[in-house]
């Protein structure tokens, strides 16, 4: 079997198959069913089904993309564009053996998916009280149906990744990237490849819960990345946190007074603010001149302004060497880009 196909695909402006609504007139791909059933008469002109869907297409693109929001189009051109070239590599393997994309995963992958009974009395065992009142071989069938769709999911995308690793495929589609000034505490070489920046608010339950990631990323490129945390307040008590942090700033103990925020059950009034000062050995006299008299207020309305600016609208948000990635994201889709990201810089 060969796995070594030959892709490069240059995809141009709006050509994916979300639609493309600015294109009303083009004419459809060959092979595509137009349907000139009428669907209304006005004023003796006929409207077809086929504008209808039309139509639909463009409403479903244009809400899909946030009204062509330039990171949401990006994102969703991606997703499709990773399953076109699925698609394009598991045909280009399957016809030539004279099989369907799915007749050829079945066969490549069916040694691995294969259920064996012990699985199903351990799987049973494990969640016997989850179940309920039921017997063994009252579930067995659906304990079995349910392992081997995992099992085929699994096998058909590594069978899938196997293609892509083994074909040369060249990507040209480019995340745009937005202007963000690097300016806030970070951790990390100043002259590292790549800059991350988080607009975030302490109150932010999201926000919360990239923390782990945002610390797994450092941990994984201590001398390839560089974190820069900015603040999006989006009420008056994170906005107080926000300042509160930057008066331990002051002090050295950024760092540990913005981690004892996140990892708090949502008190951040006055009190709570000075406890954690306390408990990081500030010098409280200062500490607390320095949030009475806002001292950093202005630091706060700079980074909310440069986080509109940038198009923030929610927390939390980063930029990847300005590629805006929103809310909490897992791990993979971060290091996918910084892998991009030193790719290019090595380049």
């Amino acid at each position: 079997m060969s796995l070594r196909p030959t892709l490069a695909i240059c995809i141009p402006v709006l050509a994916l198959a979300l639609g493309c609504p600015a294109q009303k007139t083009a004419e459809p791909d060959q092979g595509e069913a137009r349907d000139s059933t009428a669907a209304a008469d006005v004023d003796d002109e006929v409207v077809t089904v086929a504008e209808v869907d039309g139509w639909i297409k463009e409403q479903l693109f244009l809400q899909a993309t946030d009204d062509r929001d330039p990171t949401k189009l990006y994102e969703i051109r991606s997703r499709a564009l990773d399953e076109l070239i699925n698609e394009r590599l598991l045909e280009q393997e399957a016809t030539p053996r004279g099989l369907t994309p799915d007749e050829l995963i079945r066969q490549e992958t069916e040694e691995q998916t294969a259920v064996g009974d012990e699985e199903l009395v351990a799987f049973y065992e494990e969640n016997k009280e989850r179940l309920g009142d039921v017997t063994f071989e009252q579930v067995m069938p659906g304990i079995r149906r349910h392992l081997q769709q995992q099992r085929e999911e699994t096998a058909a995308k590594q069978y899938v990744e196997a293609l892509r690793a083994s074909a040369s495929v060249e990507i040209h589609l480019d995340a745009p990237r937005v202007e963000v000034e690097a300016t806030g505490p970070s951790l990390g070489p100043d002259d590292a490849p790549v800059t991350l920046i988080e607009f975030s608010d302490y109150r932010c339950g999201f926000c919360k819960r990239a923390q782990p990631v945002v610390e797994a990323v450092l941990e994984r490129y201590p001398s390839q990345v560089r974190f820069v945390h900015r603040n999006f307040p989006l009420n008056e008590v994170s906005r107080g946190a926000a300042e509160a942090a930057a008066c331990a700033n002051e002090q050295g103990q950024f760092w540990e007074f913005h981690r004892s925020l996140f990892a708090s059950e949502g008190n951040l009034d006055a009190e709570a603010l000075l406890q954690r000062a306390s408990e990081l050995e500030l010098d409280l006299d200062a500490f607390q001149a320095c949030v009475d008299e806002r001292r950093f207020q202005a630091t706060v309305e700079a980074d909310l302004a440069a986080g509109r600016q940038a198009g923030v609208t929610g927390t939390p948000a980063f930029f990847v060497n300005g590629i805006r990635m929103v809310g909490a994201r897992p791990l993979e889709d971060f290091v996918a880009t910084i892998e991009k990201e030193l790719r290019q810089s090595e380049s």
